[in-house]
C-alpha cells in the first residue's frame, strides 16, 4: 500500500519542477524511464477513477452499464 508520505514526495517531485530538471539532465535510457513512469502513473490514475467512481457509486453500473465490456 501506497503511504501519504510517498504520495506527499511524489507531489512535490513533480509540482517543484524537480522531474522536469532530471529530465533535462538524463541521458536518453533514463528519460525513456521516466516517461514510461509517467505513462503508467497516468493510466494508474484512469484506474483510480474507475474504482473510486465504484466506490462511490456503486449502482452506476445499472444504471450506466460500462462501454468497455
Amino acid at each position: 500500500m501506497l503511504s501519504e508520505k510517498f504520495l506527499n514526495e511524489f507531489e512535490e517531485y513533480l509540482t517543484s519542477g524537480q522531474l522536469e530538471e532530471d529530465y533535462g539532465y538524463s541521458a536518453e535510457d533514463r528519460k525513456i524511464e521516466i516517461l514510461e513512469y509517467l505513462e503508467r502513473f497516468m493510466d494508474l490514475a484512469e484506474e483510480v477513477d474507475k474504482v473510486a467512481t465504484r466506490l462511490l457509486m456503486p449502482h452506476l453500473s445499472e444504471v450506466m452499464p460500462a462501454k468497455d465490456k
